[in-house]
């Protein structure tokens, strides 16, 4: 990385060259491939410097950033920082597990707790660190996206290009081996799935008319059977009676 000034090396970790002293936007210098939309918008700095310069980066990213040209933050919207880190890393093949801790031992500054506005709405933003991994802390804003102070992207992208996320996954793949193996997760039961009613099962065929007809209507349509095969006769009677007056008692 070079100074944008006058061309000399600038180291990862100096934000001002040490040859002619200008403060290096080094985020842009690390994500190279933009181009300037408007030189001023109505989103003003969360660091109170004044409105901020819109860029639109450039294939692969296809992402709009506000950019702070006194104090160099970018202001990314929801996704786009993710988008962004994913194309400025490229293709991580294996963890430097080496380079990763130099990283959160060296270019992790602590940062002192001064909460934000959205540069969209202008409700305090949240300050989160972007994983528990490395403790860049980002502000961020629910539903307009997150801000980084000048030099915080660079650190995340150092951060990827050492495959940070390959070795967030591994660690999450880890930690759930030794919960399972532990007894912290618990097994998932076996819940039989309720009987589901189909066209294709068989039906009682007693049960289903008993749900179809009342019982007084059965009892009578008995009676009218036996009115025709024994004629008018007492067990005629007396079925057709019992029918009548559980009808009856029912209502």
């Amino acid at each position: 990385m070079n100074c944008s000034g006058c061309g000399a090396a600038l180291p990862v970790d100096q934000l001002v060259c040490s040859y002619c002293g200008l403060h290096n936007a080094v985020d842009l210098l690390a994500i190279r491939d933009f181009k300037v939309l408007a030189e001023h918008s109505e989103l003003p700095c969360p660091n109170g410097c004044g409105n901020l310069q819109l860029l639109r980066l450039g294939a692969g990213m296809g992402a709009t950033v506000g950019h702070c040209t006194t104090c160099f933050g970018l202001h990314f919207a929801p996704g786009a920082l993710q988008i962004t880190l994913d194309h400025v890393a490229g293709q991580v093949r294996e963890i430097n597990h080496g380079r990763l801790k130099q990283i959160i031992e060296q270019r992790v500054k602590p940062d002192a707790v001064r909460y934000k506005p959205c540069p969209v709405c202008q409700k305090m933003m949240n300050r989160n660190a972007f994983s528990k991994h490395i403790a860049v802390i980002v502000d961020e804003c629910r539903g307009h996206g997150v801000w980084l102070d000048n030099g915080e992207f660079t650190v995340l992208a150092e951060w990827m290009e050492a495959g940070g996320r390959q070795h967030v996954e591994a660690e999450t793949a880890r930690q759930a081996r030794i919960d399972a193996a532990n007894g912290l997760v618990e097994p998932v039961k076996y819940q039989p799935k309720p009987p589901i009613a189909s066209k294709d099962v068989p039906y009682d065929a007693g049960q289903l008319l008993n749900r179809a007809l009342p019982e007084w209507l059965v009892g009578l349509v008995l009676a009218c059977l036996l009115w025709f095969l024994l004629g008018m006769s007492w067990p005629v009677v007396l079925v057709a009676l019992i029918s009548v007056l559980g009808w009856w008692f029912k209502k």
